[in-house]
């Protein structure tokens, strides 16, 4: 899996939905966070103007204030991993190794535009709490968890590669 970059959380979960659909989101301005609030635990999903959007949540376990690293696929497929321990590297590779095939798999919905958008779900995708997307940042993994930077890093967004079309799903994948 490539590196794309990652995502500084204060606990909040994050908002992933396909770019052109993301101004529908107003986080604190239209109340939409209240909605992430109310939803069950296992929620994957929650609607957004016409579309669909996939929640990411951090785990308190580890810390309410951390990293979230963000890792793509060769297919597309997206992993979000969160630590913070002193093998740093190590763990990453090793959740990054972990067998998926008992998980239960969220809702899959189609990111027509071909750019995934990520972001706290207290933040507006346009409005007052609005704060601009930053470009994914692929590179090297970081060595350690670290503190943050002083520029923020509250949002993401990926580009499925071109041998994937946008909206297909992999061989094997269930529908």
């Amino acid at each position: 899996m490539a590196y794309v970059g990652r995502l500084w959380t204060d606990g909040e979960p994050f908002l992933a939905i396909d770019a052109i659909g993301c101004g529908e989101w107003r986080g604190y301005s239209n109340d939409d966070f209240e909605r992430v609030i109310d939803l069950a635990a296992e929620a994957t999903t929650i609607s957004v103007g016409a579309g669909t959007a996939a929640l990411i949540g951090g785990d308190g376990i580890v810390r309410d204030d951390s990293w979230i690293e963000v890792f793509q696929s060769d297919v597309g497929v997206l992993a979000f991993v969160q630590a913070s321990v002193p093998d740093y590297l190590g763990v990453l590779a090793a959740a990054l190794q972990y067998p998926d095939a008992e998980d239960d798999n969220g809702e899959h919905f189609l990111v027509g535009c071909g750019e995934l958008a990520v972001f706290n779900t207290a933040l507006d995708a346009t409005g007052e709490y609005f704060a601009p997307l930053s470009p994914a940042r692929p590179g090297p993994v970081p060595l350690v968890h670290g503190a943050p930077r002083r520029e923020p890093d509250r949002a993401c967004c990926s580009r499925p590669p071109p041998s994937l079309p946008i909206g297909s799903k992999p061989a094997g994948t269930p529908s």
